[in-house]
């Protein structure tokens, strides 16, 4: 069995930061990633969603330029192209952040999924391996909520929503908060029918109340905005699906109708398919990692950061509190 000074579990940003700080201190590093290196941000976070945004700004800001005496008109909006611009941005971040990994001494990358089998061991799939430290750093995935009858239909996740053939002619997302008010934002500007379906009486109910209510206001105008609403059931018809719904003060129901359906209701940690009580690191009632101020679990000698640990999940503060671990210009060959 290998044993390690660092092993860093996730190449996303926080995780490639460790390792590269690791790797200047010419330590021996193992990096594990269970998918594309970049994480979150690159492959399904910031990258895609921001590339996908600055054209729906486009398109609405030629709409509104009427007010500013500039009369334009939007003869086609290219579906296909602009979905081929997001992931030609996502392979260009990942190919240049898996370039250099490679290009680093001292580091073995292990592309592939593993768990805690015991104190400061992983299992991978062929071998074990240990570290003297071990930062995690694995992420978030989007929380699929125990809904009658999503087993039985096709949905969508603000994940797979990035794959998109064809531009459907109308979209239900369920979940208000900002992943699904972007979206809902980029489709509605896209020509897409949008309705978006908030359980709580407001929109990105963690922003200031001043905020959401604008934000719903203006949206209000372009697509519809259910709020307050509880999503009972989901079904499948010739033409898509229906959504089954109840105000939750008055108890009244509602259906909307169709074709495709997104789910944005909230991301959980990784942390449980590590299986990182093995170890002894602690989780909260959540399922994400306990951390005190200085990014350290509960075990000694283990550290967790990025959105495995819950906090807001931006790249800007994974990357902050990833300097809190010090910093040094990482070695390259030559």
């Amino acid at each position: 069995m290998k044993t390690y000074d660092v092993i860093v579990i996730g190449a996303g940003d926080a995780g490639a930061g460790v390792t590269f700080k690791a790797l200047a201190r010419e330590l021996k590093v193992a990096l594990i990633e269970k998918g594309n290196v970049g994480g979150t941000c690159i492959n399904v976070g910031c990258v895609p969603s921001k590339t996908l945004l600055y054209p729906a700004n486009i398109v609405m800001e030629i709409k509104a330029a009427a007010r500013l005496g500039i009369h334009a008109e939007i003869r086609n909006i290219g579906f296909d192209s602009i979905m081929q611009r997001m992931k030609t941005a996502v392979t260009r971040s990942r190919t240049a952040l898996t370039d250099a990994l490679k290009d680093s001494e001292n580091l073995d990358f292990y592309n592939g999924e593993g768990h805690f089998s015991e104190d400061y061991t992983l299992q991978l799939e062929h071998e074990g391996i240990k570290g003297k430290k071990i930062f995690i750093a694995s992420g978030a995935r989007p929380i699929i909520p125990p809904l009658k009858g999503l087993d039985m239909i096709e949905y969508m996740t603000s994940e797979s929503i990035l794959e998109l053939q064809r531009k459907p002619q109308s979209i239900c997302i369920i979940g208000g908060g900002y992943i699904g008010v972007e979206y809902g934002h980029f489709l509605a500007a896209m020509g897409i029918d949008v309705t978006i379906l908030q359980k709580n009486t407001r929109l990105v109910p963690n922003e200031e109340p001043e905020i959401s209510e604008v934000l719903q206001k203006e949206m209000a105008k372009r697509m519809k905005v259910i709020t307050n609403a509880e999503v009972m059931e989901v079904r499948h018809y010739a033409q898509g699906c229906a959504v089954f719904l109840r105000d939750r003060t008055t108890a009244e129901g509602m259906e909307i109708k169709a074709e495709k359906i997104m789910l944005a209701t909230g991301r959980k940690s990784n942390a449980d398919l590590l299986k990182v009580g093995n170890t002894g690191v602690e989780t909260d009632k959540a399922g994400f990692i306990k951390v005190d101020d200085f990014l350290r679990t509960g075990k000694k000698n283990i550290w967790a950061l990025g959105d495995a640990i819950g906090k807001q999940m931006f790249t800007m503060l994974a990357t902050e509190r990833r300097n809190w671990l010090g910093t040094t210009p990482r070695k390259r060959k030559r």
